[in-house]
């Protein structure tokens, strides 16, 4: 692929054809169809002008179209233009109506609401705690109801925490610097990881206890005892792990033992049965114990 500059990749996209040549690939991508050639191509797109067509492909070939001597085909930049338009990431943001949710507050207990507005979904409590905001795709968005809305969000989320924890932007992939420390929610501190990433700015923070749902050695703990924690949304992990909210200090069920190296110390229960895990600076799990 030639190198170009950001800026010169999207001037790539500017004439209308040329979106007309990368959507006429994605459909035969779904057909499997691709490679196609050349006449094929021009007939899927329905450019009349052979000259015109010829000229618009040009500009696409070794940026965000492949050609081998199989035909033509999306580059992995392609791909993922066409995927960030289908997504609606460059459209109009949606809104949808703020929609009652079962959980009661982990901070509080007052009652929650989900709502999605310019390009942010947002979960708050009756009490004004933001419990969960994060962005997402308003073409997307627009496909899907509350409740799915809601599961796609979650999942993203966890995606993302599980690159932090290798160290790499989701994003770009570039290297993430991942920092504890805490944050004021509800009139108390919680544990929380900042991510930020230097090369493209992408950044998000997460309660430790959010990381916590991700270690096995959890998840395996309160499966045995009827509990399903991997499969419980963000906002509501707190609750999902002992109905108390372990991430907090105010509860005192995770303990920084240490700053250097930084150890997250967490002391969960169910009945007789105890686990202790400990967490590195990233959210991963450096050690387990279950004495029981």
């Amino acid at each position: 692929m030639d190198r170009v500059s950001p800026a010169d990749a999207f001037e790539l996209l500017a004439a209308e054809p040329r979106m007309d040549i990368l959507q006429s690939l994605v459909a035969a991508r779904r057909e499997g169809r691709t490679p196609l050639a050349f006449s094929t191509l021009r007939h899927d797109t329905a450019i009349d002008d052979s000259g015109r067509f010829n000229y618009h492909l040009g500009k696409l070939v070794g940026t965000f179209v492949e050609k081998s001597d199989d035909g033509y085909d999306l580059s992995y930049a392609g791909r993922a233009i066409v995927a960030a338009v289908i997504a609606g990431t460059y459209t109009d943001a949606e809104q949808k109506a703020p929609e009652p949710l079962d959980d009661d507050c982990v901070l509080c207990g007052a009652a929650v609401t989900a709502s999605y507005d310019d390009g942010d979904l947002v979960v708050r409590c009756d009490e004004g705690h933001d419990l969960f905001v994060t962005g997402f795709p308003p073409g997307a968005a627009g496909t899907m109801d509350m409740a799915t809305l809601l599961e796609v969000a979650a999942l993203r989320t966890y995606q993302r925490i599980e690159f932090a924890m290798t160290g790499r932007c989701p994003e770009c992939f570039s290297p993430l610097e991942t920092t504890p420390t805490t944050a004021d929610f509800g009139g108390g501190d919680m544990h929380v990881f900042e991510a930020q990433c230097a090369a493209c700015g992408e950044g998000f923070t997460a309660s430790a206890g959010t990381y916590l749902v991700l270690a096995p050695e959890v998840v395996a703990f309160y499966r045995d005892h009827g509990v399903d924690v991997h499969h419980e949304r963000p906002w509501a992990v707190s609750v999902a792990l002992d109905g108390r909210g372990v991430d907090t200090d105010g509860h005192g069920e995770a303990t920084v033992v240490s700053t250097d190296p930084y150890r997250l110390r967490f002391d969960l229960s169910e009945g007789d049965d105890t686990l202790r895990v400990t967490l590195d600076g990233r959210g991963r799990v450096v050690e387990m114990q279950r004495p029981s």
